[in-house]
């Protein structure tokens, strides 16, 4: 994929909200350079382990390169200052002010190369009376309200907000983060001009939270729990089910052989069925319980109500829908095939994907320093001997 070729991004982000941002990019054409400090990215060492790479710094850093760099030291801010003079976009999540501190914020970086991008995440902004705090993906996902919509779920036993296996704060802001670099790109190429990006984590939960805050607002604080179609999926004889019954309410009851329902007084209008959804899907849970999934779907997909099985991760991963989708790839790496997850981007001219393997910690330190500044061996050396350009084995 080269949609973005030609663009150059200079990534000092580390974990998931930054490197799964230009791990997007770089699988649109991008070239992404990943800054690592000398101890490298925390996801390094993770698990499990596969041929080197753990599992998330294979998932968010494939096809990138890889330069080491010391940044407590001058001479190390000193290079990266080099490096932006010759990239498009500057990339990190350091806690609001810390990159100013170091000596890469927005200002030092933007009067060394004005046209840049340079984007910021963050948990809470760069600005605001939570500024400075530390923020991760569970702590997010609470403050945005998302735990207590969660919490009230139809279904759920208890009221007890019951936490996301997967890091969503993280994922939705690396993901609005792409789409504000690449609106500040478009708009640099009629412009000319640079551009600061601030995208904060609470902004982009707050702002992806459809279950209850607009309900809220509309209600004048009268609703503040989810749409109650929005609930568990039903547990059948061999499995669970989801599926969207609570949209189309005529056509399950059909299917389920109860079309005398559809005109009971306690579901005559819509507004009857969201206060009697409880009684409605207790009907339906009742009838599937002692159903197979097969039998089930069989008869959804002849009344064309939508659902889904859920599904384990080998089942995912054996699908058809993962191999004629695209959505499993395998990089060639050092050490034999690296399997990860691709980006879901499909276009007329081909299917997104990394470039290569994710890198080894300073793979690319000598290829970068020497391509891009054009540096001298004399001067290389002097950077390696001091601690400064830290290379992979392989690489020096």
């Amino acid at each position: 994929m080269n949609i973005l070729n030609g663009v150059r991004i200079l990534d000092l982000s580390r974990v998931i909200s930054g490197p799964f941002c230009s791990r997007i990019l770089g699988d649109l054409g991008a070239e992404v350079i990943k800054v690592e400090s000398p101890g490298g990215d925390a996801f390094r060492a993770a698990s499990p382990q596969w041929g080197g790479f753990s599992a998330p710094f294979a998932q968010f850093n494939a096809g990138k390169k890889s330069v080491c760099i010391d940044l407590r030291t001058k001479q190390g801010v000193d290079l990266v200052h080099r490096l932006a003079e010759h990239c498009d976009v500057f990339l990190e999540n350091f806690r609001a002010g810390l990159a100013a501190d170091i000596g890469i914020g927005h200002a030092q970086i933007c009067e060394i190369n004005p046209s840049i991008v340079y984007c910021s995440i963050s948990g809470f902004g760069q600005h605001g009376p939570d500024a400075g705090r530390p923020a991760y993906t569970d702590v997010i996902q609470a403050m945005s309200g998302l735990d207590d919509a969660a919490s009230k779920m139809f279904g759920n036993n208890a009221g007890v907000p019951p936490g996301f296996p997967a890091s969503l704060a993280d994922t939705y802001t690396s993901q609005q983060a792409a789409i504000a670099i690449l609106a500040a790109l478009f708009h640099r190429e009629k412009s000319g001009e640079g551009e600061v990006i601030d995208i904060s984590m609470l902004d982009t939960m707050v702002s992806v939270n459809d279950s209850t805050l607009q309900r809220y607002l509309f209600s004048n604080g009268e609703i503040d729990a989810p749409s109650p179609v929005l609930r568990p999926p039903l547990q059948l004889k061999d499995g669970f089910l989801a599926a969207s019954i609570g949209l189309n309410f005529e056509k399950t009851l059909q299917a389920i052989g109860s079309p005398d329902l559809i005109n009971d007084e306690r579901f005559r209008t819509a507004e009857l069925r969201r206060e009697n959804m409880a009684t409605y899907v207790g009907v339906v849970s009742d009838w599937v319980r002692d159903k197979t999934i097969a039998e089930v779907t069989q008869l959804f997909d002849a009344f064309d109500i939508p659902y889904g099985k859920v599904n384990s991760p080998a089942e995912v991963l054996e699908s058809d829908f993962m191999s004629y989708r695209q959505l499993l790839v395998d990089l060639e790496g050092q050490d034999g095939n690296i399997p990860v997850i691709n980006t879901a981007f499909s276009f007329l001219s081909g299917k997104s994907g990394p470039g290569g393997p994710p890198p080894r910690l300073g793979e690319h330190s000598l290829e970068v320093v020497e391509s891009l500044l054009g540096m001298a061996e004399d001067e290389i050396s002097a950077l390696i001997t001091g601690g400064i350009l830290i290379c992979n084995e392989a690489d020096s």
